[in-house]
């Protein structure tokens, strides 16, 4: 994959009582891989502007990841939402089944609980997470939206799993400057901003301006 977005479920994220951490984790790891990340956005645990999300970014992007919306309540509707959009059927997944269980132990487990054991048929599942496969060699990442759940499974299973398929980073420097405006920069630098590799630009803050 080369281009990529980001698509955070959570109608919380837009209320603004939770902050969207996910999409700077997930960006982060991507920009290591050499993955270009063209597109972010947040969108509220409603199936209809969820679907209308999914289908614009498999238009554009070889790889969407979503974070979010996984959980065993009824607005959890990322996972049915993506089987719906690719044509795939859910099927029981053994091994999560088997860990789900495992995490539950001697308590009873609820029957909203099994849904996450049901993933969408040909899916690569990490560690609570998973990878499907969309037409045209497309793929789309699925990740929990709590950042001490991403987190691990970002780091532990999708980067590594990710880097066998990119071979690649994108190498990012910060240049600070004091005493010097953004548009007298942009001036300098102008033979240099128009290019793509490498992309160069300049951002002003209070009290100074980096490139």
């Amino acid at each position: 994959p080369h281009q990529a977005e980001i698509i955070a479920v959570g109608t919380e994220l837009l209320l603004g009582h939770t902050i969207n951490t996910d999409a700077a984790h997930v960006a982060r790891a991507l920009s290591a891989l050499g993955v270009d990340l063209h597109h972010a956005c947040v969108v509220g645990d409603n199936a209809a502007r969820l679907e209308a999300c999914l289908r614009a970014a498999l238009q554009r992007s070889d790889l969407v990841i979503t974070t979010g919306g996984l959980g065993p309540t009824g607005d959890d509707l990322t996972k049915e939402t993506v089987a719906r959009v690719l044509g795939l059927p859910l099927e029981e997944h053994a091994d999560s089944l088997r860990r789900l269980r495992e995490y539950f132990g001697d308590r009873p487990v609820g029957e909203n609980q099994y849904k996450q054991a049901w993933l969408p048929r040909g899916s690569h599942a990490f560690a609570n997470t998973r990878a499907v496969p969309a037409e045209g060699h497309k793929l789309v990442i699925l990740l929990p939206g709590p950042p001490s759940e991403l987190l691990p499974m970002l780091h532990d299973g999708v980067v590594p799993w990710l880097a066998r398929k990119t071979g690649a980073c994108i190498q990012s420097s910060m240049v600070r400057t004091f005493a010097l405006g953004e548009g007298d920069a942009e001036l300098r630098l102008r033979d240099l901003t128009g290019g793509a590799n490498p992309t160069v630009a300049t951002y002003a803050t209070d009290g100074e301006m980096f490139v």
